[in-house]
């Protein structure tokens, strides 16, 4: 059987012992009623191994995770990881499953305006209005989950950052933040900024490469080390809130990563992207290639709104995103 090469360097698996697990970590995880059993009436090796992994990353859902403190959600966190090690699963794969959704990522994130934002969208008919409706709800549920799920994050990282997983990944970090190759992009001036978002940045491309009305831009690099705690590349759509028919982060972000920077206690969100190179649980450095800029979301893909990458930064100490024109000043630095 040819084994399968993870983009990201280290351990290769045979692809369908790899799908395997995948599927039952999933299905244990989230409830599914079947079992394997080997010839001795006992579960099987891999059975196991599945029951241990979902167990331990079913403590990680949103629905469990408030039941317990934050040094427990963290130790939670490492023996999801080294179980992952020992079944010979990609602990990639075990993160991935028990980390919450993307829109439940964002829900954390998100700042009362955004639950403003959030309301008026809701007000729509069909599949947008029922995706905000019930942001509003998730939102309120997973903001005092943050904590938590930091410790874990962190935890995640430490563990996964010494793993062969991430040997000879990316670059080393750039000698200061950039996001795009120099002449690629351009920058807004301060005074342009109270015409823009309050807490991010748009990053407009020079050139970009259309199809259809689709655009794909250029080579997007990460500003922070971290590890992927969410990550979308199924976004579909057209111009306009209308025309959103499914996936992403968020029907209005459309594909992209969020990574948190455990050192630096910051989430930096990188939304329109066109390809998505990382999966949640998988390891960044700075300066490390994160896919491609784009216009997917629906608002960016609107005529005319497209060509650019938006920057959010949260900053979990001080409990508040950095604003449009703090993050201009990192960019400039």
């Amino acid at each position: 059987m040819s084994a399968e090469k993870s983009p990201e360097g280290g351990r290769a698996y045979p692809p369908a012992y790899r799908i395997w697990a995948v599927v039952a970590i999933l299905a244990l995880i989230f409830g599914g009623g079947w079992a394997s059993i080997g010839p001795s009436g006992r579960p099987s090796f891999e059975l196991r191994a599945s029951m241990k992994i979902a167990a331990l990353g079913r403590r990680l859902r949103p629905e469990s995770i408030s039941a317990i403190g934050v040094p427990e959600a963290a130790r939670v966190a490492e023996k999801l990881v080294r179980a992952a090690r020992r079944a010979g699963i990609d602990p990639r794969d075990a993160l991935g499953s028990a980390f919450p959704e993307p829109h439940r990522i964002l829900g954390m994130l998100a700042l009362d305006l955004d639950i403003d934002e959030f309301l008026e969208y809701g007000a729509a008919k069909g599949a947008l209005g029922a995706y905000y409706r019930d942001e509003v709800r998730v939102s309120r549920e997973m903001r005092p989950l943050r904590s938590r799920y930091e410790a874990v994050f962190a935890a995640s990282y430490m563990k996964m950052a010494v793993s062969p997983v991430v040997a000879g990944q990316g670059s080393a970090a750039p000698d200061r933040p950039y996001i795009t190759a120099a002449g690629e992009a351009w920058l807004p001036s301060a005074s342009e900024l109270r015409l823009n978002h309050p807490y991010a940045l748009d990053v407009f491309f020079k050139h970009v490469e259309e199809k259809g009305e689709a655009e794909t831009g250029p080579i997007l690099r990460a500003l922070y080390p971290g590890i992927v705690v969410a990550s979308a590349s199924d976004w579909v759509g057209g111009q306009g809130p209308g025309e959103w028919k499914s996936g992403g982060l968020s029907p209005a972000a459309g594909n992209g990563l969020v990574i948190y920077d455990p050192s630096a206690r910051v989430y930096c969100s990188y939304f329109h992207m066109s390809t998505v190179g990382f999966g949640t649980g998988s390891i960044v450095r700075a300066g490390d290639t994160l896919g491609r800029g784009g216009n997917s979301g629906m608002n960016a893909r609107r005529k005319g709104h497209g060509g650019h990458v938006h920057i959010e930064i949260f900053d979990a100490e001080r409990e508040k995103p950095f604003t449009a024109y703090e993050i201009l000043e990192i960019l400039k630095k």
